[in-house]
């Protein structure tokens, strides 16, 4: 098994089976369609006991505070674009709809069952404080509640969580744990 880490917005992802993860902005597929198409970061197959879910995540190095202002309204409006778009590529490629790319995705996602995966749509705050992230979670599933409607996506399926709650949830590693050889910058 081959891991990976990915350092975005101060932040090391990982490390993730290089199976289980579909690195967007750097892939190959992304780079044919990029030109006026704002994308996360990552696409992630989590093993759950229940059921597998394909996390999308997008890391910011921070959020504008207070949340009702045009600066936030912007920046929320930003990050739904990205994950809405980081989603519907995800699918678009598992799909094969942009020629063939299957042979680009990871392992993992080429044999998903779209019928039974389940998706989360998680923005990731380095340095946030904790009790800032219901706030922006709110206004971010305001945002992208259509797309969580038309999925029929969990009510709970969008997160917004602190470089804590991601270190918690097992999405970025220590600053300890870190193999260079498998970093992707």
């Amino acid at each position: 098994m081959t891991e990976i880490l990915i350092e975005e917005s101060g932040m090391r992802f990982g490390p993730f089976d290089t199976d289980d993860c579909f690195v967007i902005e750097k892939s190959a597929l992304y780079q044919r369609i990029r030109q006026g198409v704002k994308i996360a970061e990552m696409a992630v197959l989590r093993k759950a006991r229940s059921r597998p879910a394909v996390w999308i995540i997008e890391a910011k190095s921070s959020s504008p505070r207070p949340v009702d202002t045009d600066a936030s309204r912007r920046f929320v409006g930003e990050v739904r674009e990205k994950l809405d778009n980081a989603l519907k590529f995800t699918l678009a490629g598992c799909l094969g709809r942009h020629g063939a790319t299957r042979d680009l995705l990871p392992e993992n996602f080429v044999s998903l069952n779209l019928m039974t995966i389940d998706f989360r749509l998680v923005l990731v705050i380095n340095g946030h404080q904790a009790d800032w992230c219901a706030p922006v979670q709110d206004a971010l599933r305001k945002a992208l509640l259509p797309l969580v409607k038309t999925l029929e996506l969990s009510p709970n399926s969008v997160a917004v969580i602190n470089d804590d709650g991601a270190r918690k949830w097992g999405l970025i590693s220590g600053p300890g744990d870190i193999d260079e050889s498998t970093q992707i910058d």
